[in-house]
């Protein structure tokens, strides 16, 4: 088959989300598949842009140089270009059978598709969205990406749940493929140099519990923080390192952060945005992570986590239960005191999370999940 990829996603210099979504299922996926032509779509009105390099033979950089705003404008409102048409005439290709979209995006094409649906809080939680998002998916337009696409892959059961619900969508029109994590992720030994380095660099303390992700209302910190206020009140040998970049609404959380600080010794770290390189070194030197969101269509970090040797609580909701299930402890994410009583249980219970964590993390990884989109191509070329 001929199959047109778009790597828009992959054109950011620090990967998030979708990107490193992208990157890690195309790394495995061309390791594996020597057989299918893919072409690799991107667009940028720059001529010099930072992109993986792929070197394989049956992969090619198909490259345009549109303004973003323009090219995007023109297949919202004219459903031109047809982008595999576009890549043909460009690129002098065979005629391109199928076109895989990693998430919902700007796209017209004249040949089918198929498109991944990583979750659809903005449509469960439309409170959780700025303004721009809110319109940015309403020109988007999810549910009709989804109706005309020739199949929709769902990165959890829940997902798929939510989506067939939502849209009316056959459910045997979407197919489940949990993601991967890389192997980057796994315990590291006490003596491994670079904690003593991240350690020194952020300033850590000697026993502390994990959040990493972005600052926004969806992730549910000010229960993380008022249960943490409440721990602390009788146990200040632990402190909290909060990781990851501020997003929406995030003023009014950072700013009972800094009283908290002023009345406990500063126990809440704030570090800001980790590398992803840097991940796995604070997995491996936190005792507990600690991700109470309220929604989450497959939620990479408990599972990273977990896969460090590092005990995980997580809310009781959306994808997190299918993920973590036993493996984990399992809160009310709208129950402050709940939360609360999980540190001491966790504490407790610590080796005997480490080691359910470690072992439910070896079932998700992205050469099966590669394999499976594999077979999602040969389904659609019967």
């Amino acid at each position: 088959m001929n199959i047109a990829i778009d790597i828009r996603a992959l054109m950011e210099k620090e990967l998030t989300g979708v990107g490193e979504y992208t990157l890690n299922l195309l790394t495995h996926l061309f390791d594996q598949d020597n057989t299918n032509q893919y072409y690799l779509f991107y667009n940028s009105a720059k001529k010099e842009i930072a992109l993986p390099k792929f070197d394989f033979e049956n992969v090619h950089y198909c490259g345009f140089h549109w303004p973003n705003k323009l090219l995007n404008f023109s297949l919202v409102f004219f459903k031109w270009p047809k982008l595999d048409k576009w890549i043909e005439r460009k690129y002098k290709t065979p005629k391109i059978d199928l076109f895989f979209f990693p998430n919902i995006s700007f796209l017209a094409t004249e040949c089918p598709y198929i498109i991944t649906a990583h979750d659809i809080s903005f449509e469960l939680f439309p409170e959780f969205l700025s303004l721009k998002r809110k319109l940015w998916h309403r020109i988007i337009s999810p549910g009709k990406q989804y109706a005309k696409s020739s199949r929709v892959i769902a990165v959890s059961a829940n997902t798929k749940i939510d989506l067939a619900r939502q849209y009316e969508i056959n459910p045997e029109k979407i197919k489940t493929i949990h993601s991967g994590i890389t192997s980057n992720f796994r315990p590291l030994p006490d003596s491994h140099p670079s904690l003593k380095k991240i350690k020194k660099k952020y300033g850590l303390p000697e026993k502390f519990f994990l959040f990493l992700g972005t600052i926004e209302p969806r992730k549910n910190l000010e229960t993380l923080v008022s249960s943490f206020d409440l721990f602390c009140r009788k146990n200040k040998k632990y402190s909290l390192v909060v990781t990851g970049k501020h997003g929406w609404k995030c003023k009014k959380l950072l700013n009972n952060i800094n009283q908290f600080n002023r009345e406990n010794e500063n126990k809440i770290i704030l570090t800001g945005f980790i590398p992803n390189k840097e991940k796995i070194f604070l997995y491996n030197l936190a005792e507990l992570f600690v991700y109470p969101s309220f929604y989450e269509g497959f939620g990479f970090p408990p599972l990273e986590a977990m896969a460090c040797g590092c005990p995980v609580i997580t809310s009781n909701n959306s994808s997190l239960t299918e993920i973590c299930r036993d493996s984990a402890i399992l809160i009310d994410p709208n129950n402050t005191e709940d939360l609360h009583k999980s540190f001491e249980q966790a504490i407790e219970n610590r080796e005997f999370y480490k080691r359910k964590g470690i072992e439910k993390a070896t079932s998700f990884n992205w050469s099966e999940t590669a394999k499976k989109y594999q077979l999602a191509w040969r389904q659609m070329n019967k």
